[in-house]
């Protein structure tokens, strides 16, 4: 933990595990991708109930069969390829009917 967030990290700060937060509403909508052999696969899915309980919209993508790092991985796996169309299809439409410039 402390190489992950430093020799004064807070491993209970909302920020650094949210799913144990007080409130989750209020928190913008959420795009969750997960990997079916990744060991924080289920805090994920326990995150995005947390956040649907609460309010929060999500979308929650599951690859079966990958790994967790499997999203850094486009130009080797489909799969990394179809995340990223996601998460790109997200991100458009949360700026559709918006002007982007000027």
């Amino acid at each position: 933990m402390e190489q992950y967030l430093g020799p004064d990290g807070d491993p209970a700060h909302p920020w650094v595990s949210p799913l144990p937060a007080d409130d989750l509403s209020g928190l913008p909508p959420a795009h969750i991708v997960t990997a079916g052999c990744d060991p924080l696969r289920d805090e994920c899915h326990a995150y995005a109930n947390a956040l649907r309980t609460s309010g929060v919209p999500v979308d929650e993508r599951d690859f079966p069969g990958m790994f967790h790092g499997f999203f850094g991985f486009p130009e080797l796996l489909d799969y990394a390829r179809r995340a990223h169309a996601n998460v790109a299809e997200v991100i458009v439409s949360t700026v559709r009917d918006r002007k982007n410039d000027g």
